[in-house]
């Protein structure tokens, strides 16, 4: 959804306006143009604004007006903000408005004007989001395209709306990359396609985009890589991308998990849900729709993303519990269970990205069934060697709207993957299976600044009140938003 960002929007152009008020709400915090329309119809319906009430009204300019409550003022917050948000895109399309105005007079929690306006833009940019590439009758073929226009809390001039309004498509692109990448079918989105729109968005953003094959990954001895591979009739892929602006003073290596679909290997997976495996890319994802976010924004910070990419199948050929695999960094793997494939993956690429020094190391990945467990679908678990890092991180999250829950990597985890026959094993069992996940991973990380976002249970999911089903965006808010506080810093 296209979205202007506008403080004196033309009510005579709008189809439906929707207004969302706190309970008790003085409906003079809105602009003069709409304020007494809103005031009049509140006082006239005994509008409370309640967080499941809704009125909506016929009027001459707009022709309609919905006002919707979102509870009590102090309880305010980002998320409960989008699920209003997805609820007036669902009326815009029912309804088939072509154009429509989203009012909002608050600052969110702890934001400002700017920040408030460029997190409200951005999700009414995803209102609307479906992917539906693959149906060849569609329901809702005649519904509009929607025009929205959001109009910001009082603090936020022309000028400053202006560039609030591209900041907010940026980072909308950015996630809507990641949507597309993680809801492509597995039998389209192959290691090899992953790497082409890899290609494609750096060519369209001006940056490097390098794609290893099979022989350059067996030069570079990425041992963990060619194991999971070798059950695959697709030949594996290890993509780096890199943007790097003139005025960068730091940069940040983000490494994403590509497994484009994971039957667990010979350690199979149940059949029930298996077909939701080909959103175990979805960290690969994230970085590429991070990078893009970042290039068109213009960030002053060096990015490198790097990504290893294959699918984890049961064959003849395909790696086997009991096996001793030698990763790229020299450590040998005892695998336990071939459906731990994503630590083995991410070890060779975590080696890579910590021999380019960055200043700062940042993974993704659908890794553990045991974060899901802990965290559900609310937050993404964050494991790290660095307090201040990670601090940086939950503070991006919670401005971003995209929550980060710190977890421990202690070393005393490297006791349930220890191995009588090699370095560690590549499993720690049931106990603990998130942490265990992270304290291998860190064997393979020579970077004093790094950080491991386990977003298994916040990639993807069923519809939400928040979001359609499917492929989230997780990752690419919280990482522009510590990116960009690295730029300020």
């Amino acid at each position: 959804m296209n979205v202007e960002i506008s403080l004196e929007p033309k009510l005579s152009r709008i189809d439906h306006l929707f207004v969302l008020l706190t309970e008790n709400a003085d409906p003079g915090d809105l602009p003069s143009a709409i304020e007494p329309m809103v005031a009049d119809a509140v006082e006239r319906s005994r509008f409370a604004g309640r967080a499941d009430e809704s009125i909506t009204i016929l009027a001459d300019e707009p022709r309609k007006l919905t006002i919707a409550g979102l509870g009590k003022r102090d309880e305010l917050s980002f998320r409960r903000v989008r699920a209003a948000l997805y609820s007036i895109g669902k009326v815009a399309h029912k309804q088939r408005d072509e154009r429509i105005a989203i009012a909002f007079p608050y600052l969110l929690p702890d934001l400002d004007a700017t920040a408030t306006a460029r997190l409200l833009a951005g999700a009414i940019a995803e209102i609307d989001y479906k992917y539906d590439n693959f149906m060849t009758q569609k329901k809702d073929e005649k519904r509009p395209v929607i025009e929205a226009t959001l109009i910001p809390p009082a603090g936020l001039d022309k000028r400053a709306a202006r560039a609030v309004q591209a900041e907010a498509a940026a980072i909308a692109d950015g996630i809507r990359t990641v949507r597309d990448l993680g809801n492509a079918p597995s039998n389209v989105l192959t290691p090899t396609r992953l790497a082409e729109r890899a290609q494609e968005v750096a060519k369209a953003i001006g940056i490097k985009c390098t794609v290893y094959g099979l022989r350059e990954i067996e030069r570079m001895k990425m041992g963990g890589l060619i194991a999971v591979n070798r059950g695959s009739a697709e030949e594996p892929r290890f993509i780096v991308m890199e943007y790097s602006p003139r005025r960068a003073k730091k940069h940040v290596a983000l490494v994403g998990k590509g497994i484009t679909f994971d039957s667990g290997g010979i350690s199979i997976k149940p059949a029930e849900k298996m077909e939701e495996m080909k959103f175990d890319m979805c960290g690969a994802a994230a970085v590429i729709g991070t990078i893009e976010a970042a290039a068109k924004l213009a960030i002053p910070v060096k990015i490198t993303g790097i990504i290893p990419s294959t699918d984890n199948l049961p064959s003849g050929s395909a790696y086997k519990p009991g096996e001793i695999i030698t990763m790229m960094n020299g450590k040998t793997v005892e695998i336990v269970n071939t459906d731990a494939e994503g630590r083995m993956i991410l070890g060779d690429a975590l080696h890579y990205a910590s021999k380019l020094k960055p200043d700062h190391l940042i993974d993704f990945a659908t890794l553990t069934g045991a974060c899901v467990v802990a965290l559900g679908s609310e937050a993404a678990g964050l494991f790290a060697n660095d307090d201040e890092l990670a601090q940086k991180l939950i503070e991006s999250g919670e401005r971003a709207g995209e929550r980060l829950w710190r977890m421990p990597a202690w070393d005393e985890y490297k006791d349930l993957i220890r191995s009588e026959w090699a370095d560690m094993k590549n499993s720690g069992g049931r106990w603990g299976g998130a942490s265990t996940a992270a304290v291998f991973l860190k064997e393979f990380v020579d970077c004093p600044s790094w950080a491991h976002l386990d977003i298994a249970g916040t990639a993807y999911m069923d519809e939400t009140p928040r979001e359609a089903k499917g492929a989230t965006g997780a990752g690419v808010r919280v990482t522009i938003e510590f990116l960009e506080s690295l730029s300020r810093s």
